[in-house]
């Protein structure tokens, strides 16, 4: 059997041993996670109104932080050579493991976040409903960019987890700025070239332009995330045969 052959109850084994073995090691940062923007707006903002909105906003902040930091230190042995061996000793595919991998770092992990967060949020409005008032409500819209967002994300931390040893969050997100300005110039030059030197200022050709470009974004993001994956589980696979 190949390398590259995915058997489900192989997988379903490492899933398993993945939420048992390692993923018990972000249960601290979790936690802190939920309680650091009730933490937060009772220092900066003690006995006032905490507006769904605001909330919902630093939800999503902590969110980013766990799904970013979540593969790093889930999957931390894989940066050590000891802990390196034991995952390759793994009986299970390249394939296999990596979508554990993405399994757990890209859906379990946030979703679980998710539903504290919001499990947490209706009773603390339950049981302080003057601070609190309404429970967060989230428009799909959003959730749709979000997730797009968290795709990128994850990618990206999968990626760096499985090519830097030392370091490997800092230089990973080095890498995602390094991206995110070159791509911002690219932007700015083409809204220069197609928005401003024209003098062109219709509302309708600008917000089919700005519409244009909003798609333009979401393909572009969307391809680079699933090059982080791709290139996650190339990575995989070379060491899984060395």
């Amino acid at each position: 059997m190949g390398s590259n052959i995915f058997s489900f109850e192989r997988f379903l084994k490492v899933l398993k041993y993945d939420l048992k073995m390692r993923v018990p090691a972000i249960g601290i940062f979790f936690l802190v996670l939920l309680i650091i923007p009730h933490v937060l707006h009772q220092i900066m903002d003690f006995g006032n109104s905490f507006p769904a909105g605001q909330r919902l906003d630093l939800y999503s902040v902590m969110c980013v932080f766990l799904v970013f930091f979540a593969p790093f230190k889930i999957y931390y042995a894989f940066r050590d050579k000891q802990g390196r061996t034991s995952f390759l000793m793994l009986p299970a595919s390249s394939l296999e493991k990596f979508a554990s991998m993405v399994l757990v770092s890209l859906v379990l992990v946030p979703v679980s976040f998710c539903l504290c967060s919001f499990l947490v949020d209706v009773v603390l409005c339950l049981f302080f409903s003057g601070q609190y008032g309404s429970v967060v409500t989230v428009d799909y819209g959003i959730l749709a960019w979000g997730f797009l967002g968290l795709f990128c994300i994850a990618g990206a931390a999968i990626l760096g987890n499985t090519l830097f040893k030392k370091g490997a969050p800092g230089k990973t997100l080095l890498c995602i700025i390094i991206l995110i300005f070159l791509w911002l110039t690219a932007i700015t030059g083409f809204i220069f070239d197609n928005f401003i030197e024209d003098g062109n200022v219709d509302a309708e050709v600008l917000q089919m332009r700005g519409e244009m470009m909003v798609n333009l974004s979401r393909i572009v993001y969307s391809a680079v995330a699933i090059m982080f994956y791709i290139l996650a589980w190339w990575r995989i696979k070379k060491i899984q045969i060395s």
